[in-house]
């Protein structure tokens, strides 16, 4: 059961930051407020007040301006799912916003609570890092970026200090004739683990490839090694070679048991969904194409 809070509402990042900043430990932002009310319910987080970040205007609204999108912290997952600038920028990013949990939590959940929690078992940031995306945050002093996936330290852990927002995802779309693809298995409305694939092909051969995989370990990676080794191979060749991988991917994934599956079924599936990433991302190449 929920105590009573104290609601705060500022109309700023400055006074959000400061309520912050004041507040200490017993102040939580809340923005769709999916994750955080269920984990107060069940009594593994704690809060006197909810410093309500909804009304502010930074952290609202998803814009384009020719070479970035940029989406702010507080627009829930439906709105992206359903944003005709989202589908034709960043299409896998919109497919995988669709599949977040179920309609209820994509009307509620936000993409800015949605990173900042930073659960292992989450679709979002796992296409995002095949964009590049970065973070933008936010306090009473000023601004700073970052890269996503130094913004990613940890399970339930991200470079967000106490009284700092995240105000906005920085999205590129992906290079010219790059084309992307998202595979994912789950259990009760929680991804298993998902593969996010983007490939350039140039006669037959993978030119450029970004490799990202997510629910498997502790948080969302990039799997830069196995993106250099791929280059100049066939789609299909590529797909064998990442069932020879199950060493590298348990060395940096961490892969590990939970009620999703265990570390070895995770580790046998990312190498089976990575071929059908690599397949789906070279198909909706050659659709552009026609």
């Amino acid at each position: 059961m929920l105590g009573s809070l104290q609601l705060i509402q500022p109309a700023t990042v400055s006074e959000a930051s400061a309520a912050l900043s004041e507040l200490g430990d017993q102040a939580k932002i809340y923005a769709g407020g999916a994750e955080l009310l269920l984990l107060m319910r069940h009594g593994l987080l704690r809060a006197e007040s909810l410093v309500d970040v909804k009304k502010i205007a930074r952290l609202n609204g998803i814009q384009w301006d020719g070479n970035v999108l940029t989406v702010g912290a507080c627009v829930t997952h439906n709105e992206l799912e359903c944003d005709a600038t989202v589908r034709e920028r960043a299409p896998s990013f919109a497919r995988a916003e669709s599949q977040v949990a179920n309609i209820r939590v994509r009307n509620q959940g936000t993409l800015g609570g949605n990173l900042c929690f930073n659960d292992p078992h989450s679709d979002p940031a796992t296409v995002l890092l095949i964009h590049q995306a970065a973070v933008v945050l936010g306090d009473n002093r000023g601004e700073r970026r970052l890269p996503l996936d130094e913004f990613l330290l940890d399970m339930y852990s991200t470079a967000l200090k106490p009284d700092e927002l995240l105000l906005e995802v920085q999205i590129p779309p992906l290079p010219d004739g790059m084309h992307s693809g998202y595979v994912r298995l789950h259990r009760y409305q929680r991804p298993t683990l998902g593969a996010a694939v983007a490939l350039r092909v140039s006669n037959g051969a993978i030119a450029e490839a970004r490799l990202a995989a997510g629910c498997i370990g502790p948080k969302a990676q990039r799997l830069w090694d196995l993106e250099r080794k791929i280059e100049g191979m066939a789609v299909g060749e590529a797909g064998a070679f990442f069932a020879e991988q199950k060493t590298y991917l348990r060395d940096v994934l961490r892969p590990v048991d939970d009620l999703l599956g265990s570390a070895e079924y995770k580790l046998y599936m990312a190498r089976v969904l990575f071929s059908e990433a690599l397949e789906e991302a070279a198909e909706n190449g050659d659709q552009t194409k026609t």
